[in-house]
């Protein structure tokens, strides 16, 4: 399932590619973009090169749902809490 987020965001890339800048303008502009947006970047930017090129790995179908950069930062914090709390419980 793609988040709504996320479809807000690949509009915004899109419409930022489509802006036509120049390497030299969207350079500085790219370095002001937080962490995980260079990484949804990044994500767009490979799906992109894909479809161009007509290969589609198998981890990658439009209808299959994926995973967000937002829900692997969860999941993450679930288990941490979850790891944390199971310590608390064996060691005391």
């Amino acid at each position: 399932m793609v988040l709504y987020s996320d479809k807000v965001q690949k509009v915004k890339i899109r419409n930022f590619l489509e802006s036509m800048l120049t390497t030299t303008q969207f350079a500085p502009l790219l370095k002001q973009l937080s962490y995980s947006d260079k990484l949804l970047l990044l994500n767009f930017l490979v799906a992109e090169l894909l479809k161009d090129s007509g290969i589609v790995p198998m981890s990658i179908e439009d209808d299959l749902p994926r995973q967000g950069l937002h829900d692997s930062f969860e999941a993450a914090a679930i288990l941490a809490q979850a790891l944390k709390e199971k310590q608390e419980l064996t060691h005391g």
